[in-house]
């Protein structure tokens, strides 16, 4: 008698376990929203991805920049609040676009009122955009 071989629920999780090594390498091999919608003008791009198995992330993106395009890239990326310094004071800290354990090349300006952003109040979700000498900085974190 031929023997039967089970698979019982060995197809659905190599599966789903090929399903994550899919995406993880799409993460890894496809550019950002960010950066793909960074303008033709943009030249030495570097871009920084960190992750936690809980959801917690951050994303930075740091690029050589006309002035000229930088509202318009704000503008693509959907920021359009602009930072006022008594308005927003109570989030400064939160769209502040410093970051603990950034890469060296990470040097952004302090949040003025040249910076866009997008906050909910309640919400643990930032996304930022700041200009300084000739470079854009892009922050977009989750905790």
């Amino acid at each position: 008698m031929p023997r039967v071989i089970k698979w019982g629920c060995l197809a659905p999780t190599a599966f789903v376990i090929l399903l994550i090594l899919g995406c993880m390498l799409v993460d890894e091999v496809v550019p950002s929203q960010a950066r793909r919608a960074l303008p033709g003008s943009a030249s030495d791009v570097q871009e920084y991805y960190s992750d936690s198995w809980n959801g917690d992330f951050i994303r930075l993106i740091k690029a050589k920049l006309p002035r000229k395009d930088y509202e318009e890239y704000a503008r693509v990326l959907g920021l359009t609040e602009r930072f006022d310094p008594i308005k927003h004071a109570e989030i400064k800290s939160m769209i502040g676009i410093g970051a603990g354990d950034a890469p060296d090349w990470w040097n952004p300006p302090m949040t003025r009122d040249t910076t866009f952003f997008e906050h909910v109040k309640g919400d643990d979700n930032v996304r930022a955009l700041n200009y300084s000498n000739g470079s854009v900085f892009y922050l977009m974190t989750s905790w």
